[in-house]
């Protein structure tokens, strides 16, 4: 027997209901994929999808871009997805020949358009988490997509009808675009069409993408007649293989002798092949969760709790609150979230210790107490942290007690800086450190220098073919003006002077460099620098790199963790003190 269920789905003032909620869906784009059999995906595989899917807060899957196998939608019904339907139609190698609609307008393809559509109705009424039919993806618009939509409604005038190149939604029920950037999607807010809008590819995830979900979302939550989102994609599309030393690696176009090919970009998704999660699952997850915490009064205690969840009172959940001062716990509690009704807020009360000078976060995780198909009790629905104090203390200078007074041997090419146990060696060519040793054991392989370029990255395609290479950003040098040492109050200082610019444009950057270096051993280094000459674009990166000895592979740091973040992809990490190892951290992407 096949399971059935009742919902009731309208569309009233721009905007769609289900069971007469107003309803919000935070989703993917899904391709069937297997790391080891390609499009041979068994369905143990399928439901471990939707479990990370419920697991990470998403509420809706896209089947991008054809009919799935029909235990999928099975697993959907039980599992609770939202599922937009896709029918197998997409022409868009057309565009190659200068006329993406050249069949879609052409009424002799009609009946063909239309027994798509026809058969995947019929094939799939009966599954309720079916909300949504989509007629296909980018195959331009014309006659044949307006039979495929009035012979869907004809058949079923339960469900809404979307298909994206229907730009201005002239048949359709909601109007769709993909990849628009974020301030265009704050205007198609602030000018709502008569009909629901949702973006139904966007955030690409290639790499270590996807950036800007932050920014997006809050566009989202402002306007509710955007009530939809999909990330492209769910899934890399990479084939497990292994190398003569039995190592795992992932192919991809070209890996098999095909051409032409795509290369990587089969490799777009928020899970790797193997289904392990990468970081831009887990910074999805947050930005989408439903259970937010804000900060009114944090010198109060005051918090206020925000119910997204459009059906269900927060009743199941509870919130642990943590007061964190750089690496040690000094209070928690736990507040048992009750009388939270959907789509609302209530006000939250935290008892706060006593602060000393140092800095101080309040970190708050929200869980759900109870078991379910696709998670253990206590599961962490989303992670906040606030700041509660900056630091106050005044440093306190490292002294051993064995420290004496700093040498400093002054030759024509270099000049060296003795302590105790330790010997700084500066190159009077580069200004650079080259060599430090400490208690007989050498610390550096590479020296000290600024940085303005980076690997380039999938998702910085055109700025390095369009700006970064063409302006030799890749192989800027660096070259000492001035170099200057000067001793003094038990310490030492290396001051160095340098240009950085790419060979034959004429801009870049004057760079100074203060090495001070105390007696007890402590450098501490201060950078800074003035652009000359006409580059008005971005340039990569501003870092800092150096070489260290590989028998070094502890790493303890204050800062944003546990995983990688960076300043548009960072709402799931938060500031602690982190430890870990070198080769823990690296996150291996199967391209590099």
């Amino acid at each position: 027997p096949q399971r059935v269920g009742f919902r009731d789905i309208k569309v009233r003032d721009g905007l769609f209901w289900i069971n007469n909620r107003y309803v919000m869906l935070h989703g993917v784009n899904r391709h069937d994929n297997d790391h080891r059999k390609g499009r041979a995906v068994g369905m143990d595989r399928v439901e471990k999808d939707l479990q990370l899917m419920k697991q990470h807060n998403i509420n809706s899957v896209r089947t991008a871009h054809y009919p799935n196998d029909p235990r999928f939608y099975e697993l959907c019904d039980i599992y609770g997805l939202f599922v937009m339907a896709e029918t197998d139609v997409e022409s868009h190698g057309f565009a190659n020949v200068g006329d993406i609609s050249r069949i879609t307008d052409d009424p002799q393809w009609e009946k063909v358009y239309v027994e798509r559509i026809v058969r995947h109705i019929h094939a799939q009424k009966n599954h309720p988490s079916i909300i949504i039919w989509s007629l296909g993806n980018e195959s331009g618009y014309g006659c044949n997509i307006r039979a495929m939509y009035h012979a869907a409604k004809a058949l079923d005038d339960t469900r809404l009808v979307h298909y994206e190149e229907d730009r201005d939604a002239e048949v359709v029920d909601i109007i769709s675009t993909m990849y628009t950037r974020v301030p265009l999607m704050n205007e198609f807010g602030e000018y709502p069409h008569p009909k629901p809008r949702i973006i139904c590819e966007y955030a690409h995830a290639m790499g270590n993408g996807p950036g800007g979900l932050t920014e997006y979302q809050n566009v989202f939550y402002k306007h509710d007649c955007i009530q939809g989102h999909y990330v492209w994609e769910w899934c890399d599309h990479g084939i497990q293989a292994q190398d003569d030393n039995g190592n795992v690696w992932y192919k991809f176009g070209g890996d098999y002798g095909d051409y032409p090919n795509n290369y990587n970009f089969c490799l777009d998704g928020l899970i790797y092949s193997d289904q392990t999660p990468g970081p831009g699952l887990k910074e999805y997850k947050q930005v989408i969760a439903p259970v937010k915490i804000h900060a009114l009064d944090l010198t109060r205690g005051e918090l206020k709790v925000e119910n997204k969840l459009w059906f269900t009172t927060l009743d199941d959940y509870t919130l642990h609150a943590e007061v964190r001062v750089e690496g040690e716990t000094l209070a928690t509690q736990q507040i048992k979230l009750r009388d939270v009704a959907p789509n609302s807020e209530a006000p939250l009360q935290i008892t706060l210790p006593q602060l000393d000078a140092r800095e101080a976060f309040l970190n708050i995780t929200v869980t759900k107490d109870s078991r379910t198909r696709y998670s253990e009790a206590g599961h962490s629905i989303a992670t906040y942290q606030f700041p509660l104090k900056e630091n106050t203390a005044q440093p306190v200078p490292f002294a051993p007690n064995n420290a004496r007074p700093l040498t400093l041997e002054d030759d024509r090419l270099s000049c060296t800086v003795r302590g105790y146990n330790f010997a700084i060696t500066f190159s009077k060519m580069s200004g650079k450190p080259t060599s430090w040793q400490v208690n007989g054991e050498s610390l550096l392989t590479r020296e000290p220098k600024i940085n303005f370029f980076k690997p380039m990255i999938d998702n910085h395609k055109q700025e390095y073919e369009g700006l970064w290479q063409p302006n030799h950003l890749q192989i800027m040098q660096e070259h000492l003006r001035d170099f200057a040492v000067e001793q003094s109050d038990g310490e030492v200082l290396i001051i160095s002077r340098t240009v950085i610019a790419p060979p034959v444009f004429d801009f870049g950057m004057r760079c100074t460099y203060i090495w001070r270096i105390a007696a007890d051993g402590q450098v501490n280094v201060a950078l800074s620098g003035e652009r000359y000459g006409d580059y008005p674009h971005i340039i990569p990166c501003i870092g800092f790199t150096m070489g260290i000895n590989g028998e070094y592979d502890q790493v303890a740091y204050y800062g944003r963790g546990p995983g990688e973040n960076y300043a548009d992809s960072q709402q799931a990490n938060i500031i602690d003190i982190w430890r870990s190892t070198v080769d823990a951290m690296f996150e291996n992407y199967p391209f590099p």
